[in-house]
């Protein structure tokens, strides 16, 4: 019971131990009925000697309350934690697990009720909401209308129920979640919040304390980003404990269909395994054997050869930084500019690029981008024949652009794809930047009318095996769209403004505004 309020609670106890370490999740997806996956999960940790806690979040499925996203995680979840270390089938040890949600629920709640807690594996998740929801200063609308539509009730819905792909289209978007089923009041926060303030503050957990910790992330999910972040405080913190990081090509809980790796569809599987192994080493003692540090698992073209890489950090030691130059002609090359003319294109917000796959709650992950380089509004920037030769690109990834706008505000995004000998082009990254937003400040820093800027794009992350006679290329447009909500190039609020008007952009390439990528590499 949570300050009157009662939260549904199941604990499945191991076979045979009269005291064993607790395994704590706590979901806002349900977690009755046997063909669940929490049930699932709880079934495989305590067959394998945990005794599994699995609670319903406050308003959610059989608790009470009202639910609120991620408001009420760190008071809810320090009872539950306390709760079921005092219990008499509890050696006093807990260990929080989850994915998604489920990952913030368990950083929450280790912050609120450290001391019972010794281990935490969160997959596909973080404790910095605000970065997944504005990477880049821009709103991942997708994600957020898509998830906001379907968790506002008690129960999920269906999406047969939402209509989602009318609602996503309408403006202003601030309105989008009353068409796509009705009004959800924590979708307009999130909206009436674009910065870092103390909204989110709120609700964000300090990971630098944190015991042993396993992050397990995909390439093509939308919380990398921020979760890569996470393991960076952790890695750097003398407060916290030993921190392990397991990368592989994945989308946001679910398979992707259109797989251009064949274990994409195996992430449920790989993840509960690196998860239940860590627990057993760090709750139960099972050695079995030294774990690495970071271990990833590199996207790998259908066919190709796949094999997990172990390190000793992230980015992998041994990885060398490279800087790609983006040239006139639409060459993507190691050799930097001299005098070259700028390129030029219109952004149209009532004529968005369309996304296609990539970091999405719903169908994404790789997908080949032919279609949407074919437009106007997308720039492409190719590495010439002479640079076909394999490697491996593991790490970091970062989009510096000197540019300008007709416009007072824009916004301009970058996708890294690997180029296949048919052709075939595969999204392995992808970022974008608000220009309002790219001093960092509280207010807004407005363009001045065609006068260049530099801007800084990050793209995360990467994990790709480039095969001999695959070339690297980077797409450059001002629009993603659902995957960011589209700016109306105005100085108006995006989520509010219910038109746009085109701007004109134009991209320097030259050896005084030398834009450029940069990345880790690994000769193969």
């Amino acid at each position: 019971m949570a300050d009157g309020v009662r939260l549904a609670t199941t604990v499945w106890r191991p076979t045979g131990v009269e005291r064993a370490p607790a395994v704590l999740l706590r979901t806002p997806y349900g977690s009755r009925g046997l063909a669940t996956p929490m049930f699932l999960l709880a079934r495989v940790f305590a067959e394998a000697g945990h005794a599994a806690v699995v609670q319903d979040v406050r308003g959610r499925y059989a608790s009470e309350g009202t639910f609120t996203p991620f408001v009420n995680e760190g008071a809810d979840g320090a009872r539950c934690v306390a709760w079921a270390a005092e219990q008499s089938w509890c050696d006093g040890r807990v260990g929080l697990v989850g994915f998604s949600y489920l990952a913030y629920a368990a950083w929450a709640a280790q912050a609120a009720c450290p001391e019972p807690v010794k281990a935490i594996a969160a997959g596909i998740g973080t404790s910095n909401l605000h970065d997944a929801f504005y990477p880049g200063g821009a709103f991942s609308l997708e994600t957020a209308l898509r998830w906001a539509a379907g968790v506002g009730e008690r129960e999920g819905l269906p999406e047969r129920r939402i209509d989602f792909e009318r609602a996503v289209r309408h403006r202003p978007i601030r309105a989008a979640d009353r068409v796509a089923i009705r009004r959800r009041d924590f979708y307009r926060d999130w909206l009436d919040h674009p910065r870092l303030d103390a909204y989110w503050q709120a609700f964000r957990p300090d990971v630098s304390r944190a015991p042993a910790t396993l992050l397990v992330g995909g390439w093509w999910d939308f919380f990398l980003g921020p979760q890569l972040a996470d393991h960076a405080a952790l890695a750097t913190s003398p407060d916290a404990g030993t921190t392990r990081l397991v990368l592989g090509p994945w989308s946001h809980g679910r398979y992707v269909k259109r797989t251009w790796s064949p274990r994409t569809r195996w992430f449920g599987r790989a993840a509960v395994l690196e998860m239940l192994r860590f627990l057993d080493r760090e709750l139960l003692g099972i050695d079995e054997g030294e774990a690495p540090a970071v271990r990833l698992l590199p996207v790998a073209r259908a066919g190709g050869e796949e094999r997990w890489l172990d390190a000793g950090a992230w980015p992998p030691p041994d990885a060398r930084v490279e800087r790609l130059h983006l040239r006139a002609g639409g060459v993507l090359d190691v050799e930097p500019p001299g005098a070259e003319e700028p390129t030029r294109f219109t952004y149209d917000p009532d004529d968005p690029a369309p996304t296609c796959g990539g970091a999405l709650i719903g169908p994404g992950g790789p997908v080949d981008q032919r279609g949407v380089e074919a437009r106007a509004d997308v720039l492409t920037f190719t590495e010439p024949p002479n640079r076909m030769r394999a490697r491996l690109v593991a790490g970091p990834l970062r989009c510096v652009l000197h540019a300008a706008s007709s416009a007072p505000d824009t916004d301009f995004t970058a996708k890294l794809v690997v180029v296949a000998p048919d052709g075939t082009a595969i999204n392995v990254a992808e970022g974008a930047v608000r220009c309002r937003w790219r001093e960092g400040g509280e207010e807004p820093t407005w363009l001045e009318r065609d006068v260049p800027v530099r801007l800084e794009i990050d793209l995360w992350a990467a994990g790709a095996r480039v095969a001999a006679g695959h070339r690297l290329r980077l797409e450059i447009s001002s629009s993603n769209f659902p995957r960011f909500d589209r700016n109306p190039n105005t100085r108006e609020d995006p989520a509010t403004a219910e038109k746009g008007t085109p701007a004109r952009q134009t991209l320097f390439h030259d050896a005084d505004q030398p834009s450029h990528l940069e990345l880790h590499v690994l000769d193969e």
